[in-house]
């Protein structure tokens, strides 16, 4: 469960703090998921000019997302950062991208909520309310799309040792075991620079393993998925990034919440949490899970 902020959020548990603000009118609701009723008994408070704002703990919780905080920060992810939100202020960041809120997160009851509206503009779905059934209902995400986005630099395909892009070829072999130097390194939520924090999360691995070679790649597992060509998962070669879902992430299953590299032979290395950075079998558990492939060298 993922929220991203300019700046980054370290992997700490959300912290209730700030000044009181005026509280509006409090309600008990219930919260839908691609409708699939995830939580209920959830207080939510409405202003008299229609405004509904939805607490942020519980938002993250119905949609299976995990919440980190620091220094005013939320971020919500799976195995990285997908979303992230600064308190007071209406520029927010959806992987990458830069989104600009029609009203600012706030805290009431000193608990950070956003409106509706403002959910909305943050996952790019509909997040409407119900006011004669007193529901929150989450529209679902489907990133099956980001496969057919191509990237637009000149990609050559190749069955030697040898990828290339935009000018510049990268040894598979050299790529995959520069990778699995990296084994056992910290998993860390929304994690830092490595040379300041020496932890990874999932798509942070796969930026700074691409980045030693002079590929550049975006931060988040979603937006990496927006670049490279689509392969057929019987056409992997080493090198190629794998996208999953994360399950209980909408009804639909079909938002990717993580990211791996195929290192041949199949297997994927990938960071998601205890022990680190590590080496596991492409098997049924992953392929289960298992959205999409592009090829980014």
């Amino acid at each position: 469960m993922t929220i991203f902020i300019t700046g980054g959020c370290t992997n700490r548990q959300t912290e209730h703090i700030g000044l009181q603000e005026p509280t509006p009118t409090g309600h008990t609701a219930t919260m839908y998921v691609a409708n699939v009723s995830t939580l209920s008994n959830v207080p939510v408070y409405r202003e008299s000019g229609g405004l509904v704002w939805v607490p942020l703990e519980e938002t993250a919780k119905s949609m299976n997302y995990d919440l980190h905080y620091a220094n005013g920060c939320f971020a919500m992810g799976g195995t990285d950062a997908a979303y992230s939100v600064n308190m007071n202020q209406t520029r927010a960041m959806a992987g990458d991208m830069p989104v600009e809120l029609p009203q600012a997160p706030k805290y009431i009851d000193h608990k950070p909520h956003l409106t509706t509206q403002a959910l909305s503009a943050l996952f790019g779905v509909p997040v409407n309310w119900n006011g004669e059934r007193s529901q929150v209902i989450f529209s679902p995400i489907d990133d099956r799309r980001l496969s057919d986005r191509q990237n637009t630099f000149p990609l050559e395909q190749s069955e030697t040792e040898t990828l290339r892009a935009a000018g510049i070829s990268v040894n598979k072999n050299d790529l995959i075991r520069f990778a699995e130097g990296l084994v056992g390194t910290p998993y860390q939520f929304a994690a830092g620079p490595y040379e300041s924090t020496h932890t990874f999360d999932c798509s942070s691995f796969v930026q700074y393993v691409y980045g030693h070679f002079g590929i550049k790649l975006p931060r988040s597992s979603r937006a990496q998925a927006e670049v490279g060509q689509s392969v057929s998962v019987n056409q992997l070669q080493p090198g190629d990034l794998l996208f999953f879902y994360t399950p209980g992430r909408f009804a639909s299953n079909q938002t990717v919440g993580h990211v791996g590299i195929y290192a041949g032979n199949g297997q994927i290395i990938h960071t998601y949490g205890d022990p680190g950075v590590t080496l596991t079998e492409f098997d049924t558990y992953w392929r289960n899970r298992f959205l999409f492939a592009k090829r980014v060298v």
